[in-house]
């Protein structure tokens, strides 16, 4: 399938596993520029390895911080100032009953 992401720019914050990693290498797959993102140095460069072993043509950028952090968040805005897509998938909730949400 042809996305059209070629040369686009993609976020996805907590990609270094399930479904952020899932996600991130989906849009590697279909061209996009893809910035890895996890708290840790390690665990972005190994999320990244891991999509160059399948993808090697893939275009990844890492970005180790905390988006929980607003220092954290403005060092990537300075680093990336520009996003095509954003796929906000770092989010934390309480466990809610239905009839609380």
């Amino acid at each position: 399938m042809d996305l059209k992401l070629s040369g686009k720019l993609a976020l996805i914050t907590g990609s270094t596993k399930g479904i952020g990693f899932a996600t991130a290498k989906s849009l590697a797959k279909e061209g996009a520029k893809v910035i890895i993102n996890g708290r840790s140095e390690q665990s972005v460069t190994a999320a990244i390895e891991k999509i160059t072993q399948e993808n090697p043509t893939a275009e990844l950028k890492g970005f180790a911080g905390d988006m929980a952090n607003a220092t954290d968040v403005e060092r990537l805005k300075k680093e990336f100032p520009k996003l095509d897509i954003l796929v906000n998938n770092m989010a934390i909730f309480e466990p809610k009953t239905f009839r609380n949400l």
